[in-house]
C-alpha cells in the first residue's frame, strides 16, 4: 500500500464527519456510503443514488481518479512518477503531476515560501517516510537544501537539483479529491461528499457538519457546518518525532529547514475552509507554518476561511 506523508500517514482524523445532515431537495434519491482505504488512511463516499447498483456504479468510476494520483504523487511508491524524478533529478511531468507542481509554485510564491514542496530530504532524513516514533538522530539544519525557485519547469520537464527532492504530501490528497468530486458532479451526481483521511469536499444542496478534534484528547473542540466548499486540518499533535524530549512536527519550516518544534510555535492546529481541496490542504500547510500572527494576516489577504487554535488553546474562527 502506497500512503502520502502529512496527515494521512497515520490514518490520523484531524476532521471528522458528525452525522448531522441538513437541507436537501432530492427526496426521491436514497443515500449511499462507501467506506475503503486510500492513501494509507479511511476513505469515506456519500452519494445519493436511485439504488444500490448505481450508486457502486459510479463508486466504482470514482475509485481509479484517487488511485491515479497516488500513483502520480507519492513518495511511497518506488514506480510513482514523482519517485522516480527524485531519483533521476528530471523527468517529463504528466499533466496531472505538472498541474500539481505548477500550483505548488503558485502557493509558494503566495505564501512567501510557507509552503514548499522541496522539502523531502528532510523528512526522509527525520525518519517521516518510516514511521519510526523517534528520530535517529538531530540532523543538522544546514546539511539540507530547501527551495523551491530551484525547480526549473520548460514545458513539461522538470529539473531539480540533486540535494533536492520533492514531497506533495501537502497538496495531493486535495488534488485528488477535487478531481474525483469534479467527475462525480459532471455524471449528474446532485450533492455528496469525499473525506480521505481528513481531507473533505462537499457540493450540492446539502449541509454536513463538521468536528474539529481536540488537540488534547479523542474529543470534539469546535463543529463547522459545511456545504459547497473543502475543509483541511493541519496540526502538530498526531505525527512527530521526538528528540530530547521535543516534539517535531511532521510539518516542516522551509525557512528554518526543521520539523517544527512544538514548543516554538504559537499554534497547534489550522483548519481552512476553502472553494477546493487542494488550496484547502496547501494553505492550512502553509498558515500553520507561518504562525499566527502572519497566518491570521495571510488569511485576510487570500479571504480564506478558517479556525486556528493556539498553543494555549484559544480558538479563533475567521470568517
Amino acid at each position: 500500500m502506497t500512503v502520502f506523508i502529512k496527515k494521512t500517514l497515520y490514518a490520523i482524523l484531524f476532521l471528522k464527519i458528525i452525522i448531522d445532515f441538513f437541507s436537501c431537495n432530492h427526496r426521491k434519491l436514497n443515500e449511499y456510503c462507501y467506506n475503503g482505504i486510500i492513501f494509507g488512511s479511511y476513505l469515506k463516499i456519500i452519494i445519493p443514488a436511485k439504488d444500490s447498483s448505481s450508486a457502486q456504479n459510479l463508486i466504482q468510476k470514482t475509485l481509479p481518479i484517487l488511485y491515479h494520483i497516488d500513483s502520480v504523487a507519492s513518495v511511497f511508491n518506488q514506480s510513482s512518477e514523482l519517485s522516480i524524478i527524485n531519483r533521476q533529478k528530471r523527468g517529463i511531468m504528466s499533466s496531472d503531476l505538472k498541474n500539481l507542481i505548477t500550483k505548488s509554485l503558485e502557493i509558494a510564491e503566495n505564501t512567501k515560501g510557507a509552503f514548499d514542496i522541496s522539502v523531502g530530504s528532510v523528512l526522509k532524513e527525520w525518519g517521516f517516510y518510516s514511521r519510526q516514533k523517534e528520530a535517529a538522530n538531530f540532523p543538522p539544519n544546514d546539511s539540507f537544501v530547501v527551495s523551491y525557485k530551484l525547480i526549473q519547469i520548460r514545458n513539461d520537464s522538470i529539473f531539480i537539483p540533486q540535494q533536492i527532492s520533492l514531497d506533495l504530501g501537502g497538496i495531493a490528497v486535495g488534488y485528488a479529491l477535487d478531481k474525483a468530486a469534479n467527475f462525480l458532479k459532471q455524471s449528474g451526481v446532485p450533492y455528496g461528499l469525499i473525506d480521505a483521511g481528513g481531507d473533505i469536499i462537499c457540493w450540492g444542496n446539502r449541509s454536513f457538519r463538521i468536528g474539529i478534534k481536540n488537540p488534547e484528547s479523542d474529543g470534539i473542540i469546535k463543529s463547522l457546518k459545511i456545504e459547497n466548499c473543502a475543509i483541511s486540518t493541519s496540526g502538530n499533535y498526531e505525527n512527530y518525532q521526538t528528540y530530547d524530549t521535543v516534539r517535531y512536527t511532521h510539518i516542516i519550516n522551509p525557512y528554518t529547514k526543521m520539523p517544527i518544534a512544538s514548543n516554538t510555535n504559537s499554534l497547534v492546529s489550522v483548519t481552512i475552509v476553502a472553494n477546493n481541496c487542494l488550496d484547502a490542504d496547501a494553505y492550512a500547510t502553509a498558515i500553520f507554518v507561518l504562525g499566527k500572527e502572519e497566518g491570521l494576516r495571510l488569511m485576510k489577504k487570500l479571504n480564506l476561511k478558517g479556525v486556528l487554535i493556539t498553543k494555549d488553546r484559544q480558538i479563533i474562527e475567521v470568517n
